[in-house]
C-alpha cells in the first residue's frame, strides 16, 4: 500500500525446496502491517536464480532491507549487489561458512554455519558409542562439499572416513556385495533431503542396519515421508529449537527496528536491527554462540509420522470410512488441478466435490488468463503457470479450451512502477509483455478507450480458457492417476482422528492423513473447525461478480482495467463477435451461490461502466450473464500449510485470481502436503541447494 516500507524477501517458494520457503511464509504472515509490505521473491533454491533476484531488487530501488536468500551459493554471489546498493541483508538460515567474508558489516546472519553441524553429527555418533564414522552424500555439489569437509574436522571424537560406494549418481552395495559397509557403525549422509532419502532406502536396501544421521537440509517433515521406513531410527542435524525459530528472530527483530524507525535505511537500520534482535553479532555479522565447537546446532530424532490414517474408536457414525493419504475439499479448478498434482505423485488421493448445492466459482469465472498481476506473489504463481500449462505450444492447451487472444492491464498513474518491474519479472520467465502507452493502445485496437489509463501491459500469447474444460481436464488427469472423485458430497465437518482427520460428508465419511481446503466461498466454515483455540481467525469476505455478455462491436483482448475496474474478453462461446464484460458491484456478504440471470438494471449498470473501455458498448444488447461469487481477504490469497492438529493446506482467497494461478497454486500444493517432486517439470528437479 502507499507509504508502507517494502522489504523483499527471497526464498524457494516453490520448486523441490518450497519446504524451506515455508517459515518464510508464515513470518511474512505473522508480521503483516499497514506499514510494512514483505514482497517475495522466489528463487527456487537455485543459487544462479539467487543474484538474479538480487538484481532485480536493487534495480528497484525501493526496498529497506532484504531477508533471504536460502541457499547460500546464490546468497553469496548477492551480497556484493546488496552492499553496493547500501541494503542491509538478513540471513536465517543461509550456513555456508564463509558466507559474510567480504560482506564488510551490511548483512546479519542468524544461524551457525555447517562446520558446527558436522562437529555436532560426529559427536552424536561418538555419544551412542560408534567406533568410526563413514561420510556419504548424495551426488549434489552441496553434499559433495559437505561430504568433503568432514575431513577437515579439527580432531573429531571419532574416525572419519569416506563411504567409496557412493559416487554420482548414489549407488550402493546390495545385500552383502561390497566391502564398503564392512565394519561401519555409522554413517552420515550430506545432501539435499530427497537425495539423502534416495540414499538412506539404498543404504538400508544393501543391508547397513547400523545409526543412519542426516545433515540440516532433512530437517523438515517431509524427509520422512521421502525416506519412508529408512526414516525410522535416523538422527538429523539441525538449527537449535528448529529454523522457523531463527526466521522468526530475524523478522521480528527488522520489524521491531522499523516500528521504531520507519526511515531507517542503510547503516542505522543495520545498527537499529541489532540493537531489537537481542543477539550478540560479531562486528562482521555473525551471531556470536557460547559454544564454537557445535554451538547454534543439536541433532534430534527424524519425525516420523504415525502410520497410515486409521478410524478414530469407536467408529465415526455412518459405518466405516474411505482412507486417503489426501482429501481435497473443492473442485474448481485449483482444488481440481491440485488433486491431479497429487495424484500423479503416488498419493492415494479423494477429491470432494459438494456439487450443484455449493457450486465452485470457477463455475462463474470469466477464465482470463495472464501472467501480469500487479501483487508480486500472485504474480510469481501465474509466471510459473504459464510455464507449466498456459505458454505450452497450442496442442498442449487446446483441451482446456485456452484462445490466446492477447491481455491487456490498463494501468494508472500510480500502477507504472509496479508493471515496469513486474514486466521484467515476466520476461525473466519465458513470458513477453511490453509497457504500452495509451496512445499505443488506441493505435492498435481502435475499438478501445484507454484515454483514461496512464498505459497497459500488453501480454501477446495470454487470452482467456473455458473453465469448465479446464476443470474437466484436471479432474480426468486426477482419475488417471486413481484419484476418487465425489460428486454432490458436502464436507459438513472435519475432525482429528489417529494419524489424519475424518471428513464428515453426506455420503458418509472419509479418512484422510492430510486435507487441502480448496472450498473457495465455503473455506472460511471449514478453516474455522480446524484452526487450534486461541489462534487468530484469518480475514475473509465474500463479494458479488456479476458480467454480461454483449453482442457487436471491434475485436478485443482480454482487457483487465485496474483504473475503473472493469474487465472483459471476447465470447465466442455465445456468439461470433460477442463480449464478456464485468463491473464490480458493491455486494458484500453474499452465500456462495450463483445463476444464469441478469436483470435489465444489471445489465445496464455492467454497460455503463464497460462503456468507457468499449465505447460501442453503450447500444451493445445485451445477450444475457452470470453472477457468481469471490472470496476476499487482507493479504491477498492464502495458500499454505496452517498451524493445527491436522496436516492441512488452504488455497483460497483468489479474488478472482485463482484461474491463471491454479497450474503453479496445485504444484505448491503438491510440494507442501508430500513434498513431491512435481512430474510438470523432471528437467528442472536439479535446483541447487544451500
Amino acid at each position: 500500500m502507499p507509504g508502507s516500507v517494502r522489504v523483499a524477501v527471497v526464498g524457494p517458494f516453490s520448486g523441490r525446496r518450497a519446504a524451506w520457503g515455508g517459515p518464510l511464509r508464515d513470518a511474512m504472515a505473522r508480521h503483516a502491517a499497514p506499514a510494512l509490505r514483505w514482497e517475495p521473491f522466489d528463487d527456487v533454491g537455485d543459487a544462479d536464480e539467487g543474484p538474479r533476484r538480487a538484481r532485480e531488487i536493487t534495480a528497484d530501488g525501493g526496498y529497506a532491507a532484504v531477508v533471504g536468500h536460502f541457499n547460500s551459493a546464490g546468497a553469496q554471489a548477492a551480497l556484493p549487489l546488496y552492499r553496493r546498493a547500501g541494503l542491509p541483508v538478513l540471513l536465517p538460515l543461509a550456513t555456508r561458512p564463509g558466507l559474510l567474508d567480504g560482506a564488510d558489516g551490511w548483512a546479519l546472519r542468524w544461524c551457525p554455519d555447517d562446520h558446527g553441524q558436522l562437529r555436532a553429527l560426529a559427536r552424536a555418533a561418538h555419544r551412542l558409542g560408534r567406533r568410526r564414522l563413514l561420510v556419504a552424500h548424495d551426488g549434489s555439489d552441496y553434499g559433495r562439499a559437505l561430504a568433503e569437509s568432514f575431513a577437515s574436522l579439527p580432531a573429531p571424537p571419532l574416525p572419519v572416513a569416506p563411504l567409496p560406494a557412493l559416487p554420482a549418481p548414489p549407488t550402493v552395495p546390495r545385500r552383502g556385495g561390497g566391502p564398503a559397509l564392512d565394519g561401519a557403525t555409522a554413517v552420515a549422509v550430506c545432501g539435499t533431503h530427497f537425495g539423502v532419502a534416495a540414499v538412506a532406502r539404498e543404504l538400508r536396501g544393501a543391508g547397513f542396519d547400523g545409526l543412519l544421521l542426516a545433515t540440516d537440509d532433512c530437517a523438515v517433515e517431509e524427509f520422512a515421508d521421502l525416506a519412508g521406513p529408512a526414516a525410522r531410527g535416523m538422527l538429523v542435524a539441525r538449527l537449535s529449537g528448529g529454523a522457523p525459530g531463527r526466521v522468526e528472530a530475524a523478522f521480528a527483530a527488522l520489524a521491531t527496528a522499523l516500528a521504531r524507525d520507519p526511515a531507517a535505511r542503510g547503516a542505522r537500520l543495520l545498527a537499529a536491527v541489532r540493537a531489537a534482535s537481542g543477539t550478540a553479532f560479531t562486528p562482521a555479522g555473525e551471531p556470536v554462540f557460547p559454544d564454537g565447537g557445535t554451538g547454534g546446532w543439536e541433532v534430534v530424532p527424524v519425525a516420523v509420522p504415525d502410520d497410515r490414517p486409521r478410524p478414530p474408536s469407536p467408529p465415526p457414525a455412518g459405518g466405516g470410512a474411505d482412507f486417503f493419504d489426501v482429501a481435497v475439499v473443492g473442485a474448481g479448478v485449483v482444488g481440481s488441478a491440485a488433486a491431479a498434482a497429487l495424484a500423479e505423485a503416488g498419493a492415494s488421493v479423494v477429491l470432494v466435490d459438494a456439487g450443484a448445492a455449493v457450486p465452485p466459482a470457477t463455475h462463474w469465472s470469466g477464465g482470463l488468463v495472464r501472467a501480469y498481476d500487479p501483487d508480486p506473489a500472485v504474480r510469481a504463481l501465474a509466471i510459473r503457470s504459464h510455464r507449466l500449462l498456459w505458454g505450452l505450444p497450442a496442442e498442449r492447451t487446446e483441451a482446456y479450451g485456452f484462445r490466446r487472444t492477447g491481455s491487456l492491464v490498463l494501468l494508472g498513474p500510480g500502477d507504472l512502477e509496479e508493471a515496469r518491474r513486474g514486466i521484467d519479472e515476466l520476461r525473466a520467465g519465458g513470458v513477453e509483455a511490453e509497457l504500452l502507452t495509451a496512445d499505443d493502445v488506441a493505435a492498435r485496437w481502435p475499438g478501445l478507450d484507454a484515454r483514461h489509463t496512464a498505459g497497459a501491459v500488453w501480454e501477446p500469447g495470454a487470452g482467456h480458457a473455458d473453465p469448465r474444460r479446464a476443470v474437466a481436464v484436471h479432474r480426468d488427469g486426477a482419475r488417471r492417476h486413481g484419484a476418487s472423485v465425489r460428486d454432490g458430497c458436502a464436507v459438513r465437518d472435519i475432525a482429528p482422528c489417529p494419524g489424519g482427520a475424518v471428513l464428515t460428508t453426506d455420503r458418509g465419511p472419509l479418512t484422510a492423513r492430510a486435507v487441502v481446503v480448496a472450498a473457495g466461498s465455503g473455506t472460511p466454515a471449514l478453516l474455522d473447525r480446524l484452526a487450534p483455540a486461541g489462534s487468530a481467525p484469518a480475514s475473509f469476505v465474500t463479494r458479488r461478480i456479476r458480467y454480461g455478455h454483449f453482442a457487436g462491436g471491434h475485436p478485443s483482448p482480454a482487457v483487465v482495467d485496474l483504473v475503473t475496474g472493469v474487465w472483459g474478453r471476447p465470447a465466442p462461446e455465445v456468439a461470433d463477435g460477442a463480449l464478456l464484460a464485468g463491473r464490480p458491484v458493491d455486494e458484500w456478504g453474499h452465500e456462495p451461490r450463483g445463476g444464469d440471470r441478469l436483470t435489465e438494471d444489471q445489465a445496464a449498470y455492467i454497460r455503463a461502466g464497460a462503456a468507457r473501455v468499449w465505447p460501442w458498448l453503450a447500444e451493445a444488447p445485451c445477450l444475457g450473464g452470470r453472477h457468481g461469487t469471490d472470496l476476499y481477504g487482507e493479504g491477498g490469497p492464502l495458500l499454505g500449510p496452517v498451524p493445527g492438529r491436522i496436516r492441512t493446506v488452504v488455497a483460497a482467497r483468489w479474488s478472482g485470481g485463482g484461474f491463471k494461478t491454479a497450474p503453479a497454486a496445485a504444484e505448491y500444493i503438491a510440494h507442501a502436503v508430500l513434498g513431491a517432486a512435481s512430474p510438470a517439470r523432471p528437467e528442472e528437479n536439479d535446483e541447487e541447494p544451500r
